[in-house]
């Protein structure tokens, strides 16, 4: 398949913005424009997955203008990035078709399908970008679009949450332009496969530079603060409930996956390596106890359906950083399966509650009871998706969670996996306990003057636009529970992948390059060492630290000091005593006095002074080591 089909994933949505721009008050034009787009995309995605699994190589990169890594702009798509991008599709498409029937025509004129589409170009972009600068441009594209549809329907509740939204996401985008701009000072690239095999090395001889941790730090606050991380999930339950209903789910399902997708890309394959592992985990891990605990317990004490469903966004993505935490390839692997899943079955539930508020006239809990009599068939897909959410076999929830927890359990994850087993215990509960009070419960207390409404607003006839684009979701979800092997295959290789940089790097950087822990240095040469693990240790620490002699030892083959050496004797301009004519190279060098003894740099230059390496079009350049004859010549 032609790799250039890739830039159509966000070239489609950002055409489709720009197409609707000037038929704004053509709304049947805009929402054809949107869905044909949509659909496009996720037919796409869907067929480049199928690519990726079955082909000879595990990703598909182009390269933006012709520029190769790291130096041009690389679009990746590979098991990750393809699920993601694939079930953001899905979504989207789905609240397109629900917000035709829902939102009102004035609020539709409001450039509400240009923004949902520059949105879903960023979101795509984000999945697919192979560089942390462009990842950088993409979440401001899908944040500018996201302010605006935030302010839609212009409620004084939904404004001033808008204040807050806006702040917190100005903050981390400054925060991350600056994070990135150290990543850079340190490595020098900004290309994520540049920086997973610049990495590799660096920790493989235990060189990471100082602040590398700190750098990960920052970036951690950046992307948890996206997705809604504790502690910083504080503006998530009171922002995303105040919009309409189809933008809700459309935020609930994508927004807060982009910032988990990040931490799963990034961290196993950059900064989860050397002495910055054990830090950021224990991070990762404690942010993601804590996102899944608060998260349940806020579901059960919301006394209204959109702020219970936005809590167990929370939930949802204290699963996804707990499998990032454990680290095994199944685990993110899981991860993987359960943010893809978590996707649909959280839009599809959001767009549920607007078809119930249509019935009931409001999202309170306490008004609901009774509904499972007059719209039966809602309540049924209404329970799947709360059971989805909760993860109970053998809905599409159950198959993420149960590979976190296991390889959780199988790596010494004892007490968290209990903790993550107890969180889904509280999520069946408090899934049933919404459903009950919305359809099975006994009729609430009407007051007399509201009989009538009430009653008017139970027989309102169902929106066929709302029913299609539940059905579209549910039918999905559902088809991942009943048949998960395809997915479940599709998770795991984006496990794999992660947790194993080389055929990520091969793929971006070139069939010839290979992580730099597992390939000898070319400067160099070092003895073969005893085991194969340790082949990439011993070959830095011989580069490093070999002796500054120009006499090998007796037992040993000659060593590369005792080679024809092209490059001129450093001290051969200084006004010392002649040596002897014609020097056995075996013998060694003869003693001269010198005015001003200096240690004597080893005749292998290049291995000397610090060394920095970028691998371009398969060359390897070096910096030249200080060299201090240089001083002392006019």
């Amino acid at each position: 398949m032609n790799p250039s089909l890739i830039v159509l994933l966000v070239i489609i949505p950002a055409a489709a913005g720009l197409i609707c721009v000037p038929l704004i008050n053509r709304l049947n034009t805009c929402r054809l424009v949107g869905v044909v787009g949509f659909a496009l995309n996720l037919g796409l995605a869907l067929s480049l997955l199928g690519a990726c699994s079955q082909g000879d190589t595990s990703a598909i990169v182009t390269q933006l203008g012709g520029w190769s890594a790291p130096y041009g702009i690389a679009l990746v798509f590979d098991a990750l990035s393809g699920l993601m991008v694939a079930a953001a599709s899905l979504v989207a498409l789905a609240c397109l078709i629900h917000a035709s029937g829902s939102l009102p025509d004035p609020v539709e004129r409001r450039y509400f399908h240009p923004l949902v589409n520059f949105m879903m170009a960023g979101v795509n972009l984000s999945f697919l970008t192979g560089d942390l600068f462009n990842l950088f441009v993409a979440f401001e594209i899908m944040l500018m679009a996201s302010y605006g549809l935030l302010v839609l329907g212009r409620g004084k509740a939904q404004l001033a949450q808008a204040y807050k939204y806006v702040l917190l996401n100005l903050v981390a985008s400054a925060i991350f332009v600056i994070a990135a701009g150290m990543v850079y000072g340190l490595l020098g690239t900004l290309n994520l496969a540049d920086m997973a095999r610049i990495t590799t090395e660096l920790a493989a001889r235990d060189a990471l530079p100082a602040g590398f941790t700190a750098v990960g730090v920052l970036l951690l606050f950046v992307f948890t603060l996206k997705a809604g991380v504790f502690p910083l999930w504080f503006w998530l339950p009171d922002t995303y409930p105040t919009c309409p209903i189809a933008i809700t789910a459309l935020f609930g399902g994508v927004l807060t996956k982009v910032g988990g997708y990040a931490v799963a890309r990034i961290f196993p394959l950059v900064f989860l390596v050397g002495d910055a592992a054990a830090v950021l985990q224990q991070i990762i891990l404690i942010g993601a106890v804590l996102t899944m605990a608060v998260g349940v317990f806020g579901a059960l004490a919301y006394r209204t359906l959109r702020r219970s469903l936005a809590m167990f966004i929370i939930v949802g993505v204290g699963y996804a950083l707990f499998g990032v935490a454990v680290g095994e390839p199944g685990a993110i692997g899981g991860s993987v399966f359960y943010m893809a899943q978590s996707m649909i079955v959280m839009a599809a539930a959001f767009l549920a509650c607007g078809l119930i508020e249509t019935h009931l006239t409001s999202d309170d809990l306490s008004d609901g009871g009774g509904l499972l009599k007059t719209h039966p068939w809602l309540g049924v897909l209404f329970l799947i998706g709360l059971l989805s959410i909760a993860g109970l076999p053998p809905t599409s929830g159950f198959y993420g969670k149960f590979a976190i927890i296991r390889d959780a359990l199988g790596a010494g994850f004892t007490w968290t996996a209990l903790i993550a087993i107890g969180v889904g215990a509280l999520s069946i509960l408090a899934v049933l306990r919404i459903w009950c009070e919305s359809f099975w419960g006994p009729d609430p207390v009407v007051q007399p003057r509201d009989a009538e409404a009430r009653a008017a607003a139970l027989a309102r006839e169902p929106s066929a636009s709302g029913y299609a684009a539940l059905v579209l979701l549910i039918a999905a979800a559902l088809c991942i529970g009943i048949l998960p092997q395809r997915v479940v295959g599709i998770a795991n290789a984006a496990g794999q992948q992660v947790t194993d940089p080389g055929a990520y790097i091969a793929a971006v950087m070139g069939p010839d390059a290979r992580p730099p822990a597992a390939e000898s240095h070319h400067d160099t040469p070092a003895p073969a060492p005893a085991h194969g693990h340790d082949a990439a240790h011993d070959t830095g620490h011989d580069a490093t630290h070999a002796p500054q002699t120009h006499t090998p030892a007796a037992p040993h083959p000659p060593a590369p000091e005792a080679q024809t050496d092209p490059t001129p004797d450093p001290h051969q301009d200084l006004p010392v005593a002649q040596p002897a004519p014609d020097p056995v190279p075996d013998v060694g060098p003869v003693p001269t006095p010198e005015p001003e003894p200096e240690p004597e740099p080893a005749p292998s230059a290049p291995r000397t002074g610090p060394e920095f390496r970028v691998q371009a079009h398969g060359q390897q350049m070096a910096a030249a080591p200080h060299d201090p004859a240089m001083e002392r010549r006019p």
